[in-house]
């Protein structure tokens, strides 16, 4: 497959999915734009040769020209600015837009954040724009994510983990460099615009099955302890009203009783994804945090 054809900008461009993405693109011999938010300290990203550009996204009075003479977008920073973002878009005459927005969309769950992502969504396929939306499930795949890294290093110390509702709903965990394989596949692919995929890992599993796989690869026996969903929903409200900090937002407990599998046949035709088991994806991150650990 050939090289995408630049300049691209990706926004978030110092985030955790971006970190992986820009390699990825400077490896193929692709200009690189990316977007980082004023104030930020982006030293590394100029040191590996890409082109920095502060814009605050949230305003679309300070991004005028933060995409002048890119030829295609990577959106990483929230679906949820895209209404705010695609008439700057249409402006600096971009070719391809990517966006990559959540799996979390599909929730019947009422709440501002899905709300948000959706609204973005169709502000998208109204752009005009030759774009394509893609929804990873939860994304992991070193320490520096903010899901399994958590949980890797709490089982190296505590193999007992309290589960709400007992964690026997369906997850698929996608790994980074899965996702990041699939935004390249959609910027090169013409048969991907205006259309949206799904991302997940090659099947689900529960969520114990995924605690048990992620305590092996830190070399421990995870027992889960199920606990009452509805009560720990409540106690967590009871904390936001007083203004106490909590580990989960009360939301989040809900989504512990709603499927997280994702249908991946048509990123799999169309983007050629194929990604790795989820036992495979996470040996090689509980390697490298165990290593970094020493």
């Amino acid at each position: 497959m050939s090289a995408v054809a630049g300049p691209v900008a990706v926004t978030g461009a110092l985030g955790f999915v971006a970190s992986r993405l820009l390699q990825r693109l400077i490896g193929r011999g692709t200009r690189v734009i990316g977007i980082v938010r004023p104030g930020r300290d982006a030293a590394r990203l100029a040191s590996a040769g890409v082109e920095v550009r502060f814009a605050d996204l949230s305003e679309p009075a300070a991004q005028p020209h933060a995409f002048d003479g890119a030829r295609a977008v990577v959106h990483l920073a929230g679906v949820a600015q895209a209404p705010g973002l695609v008439p700057a878009l249409r402006d600096a005459g971009v070719e391809r837009a990517v966006f990559v927005s959540s799996a979390g969309v599909h929730t019947r769950l009422p709440g501002a954040g899905a709300a948000a992502k959706r609204e973005g969504e169709a502000a998208v396929r109204a752009s005009g724009l030759a774009w394509t939306i893609l929804r990873p499930s939860m994304i992991y795949g070193t320490p520096g994510d903010r899901n399994l890294a958590r949980l890797l290093r709490w089982l190296r110390v505590m193999p007992v983990v309290p589960i709400p509702g007992g964690g026997h709903t369906p997850q698929q965990p996608v790994h980074v460099d899965d996702l990041v394989a699939a935004i390249v596949a959609a910027l090169e692919r013409p048969a991907a615009a205006g259309r949206d995929y799904d991302l997940g890992g090659p099947e689900p599993l529960t969520l114990r099955q995924l605690i048990a796989q992620s305590g092996a690869a830190v070399g421990r026996r995870a027992r889960v302890l199920p606990l009452p969903l509805r009560p720990v929903w409540r106690a967590l409200q009871i904390a936001r009203r007083l203004g106490l900090p909590t580990p989960l937002r009360p939301e989040q407990i809900l989504r512990l009783e709603e499927s997280k599998a994702v249908d991946i046949t048509p990123a799999r035709t169309d983007l050629g994804f194929a990604p790795r088991p989820f036992s495979e994806g996470i040996r090689a991150e509980a390697a490298e945090l165990l290593s970094g650990a020493r």
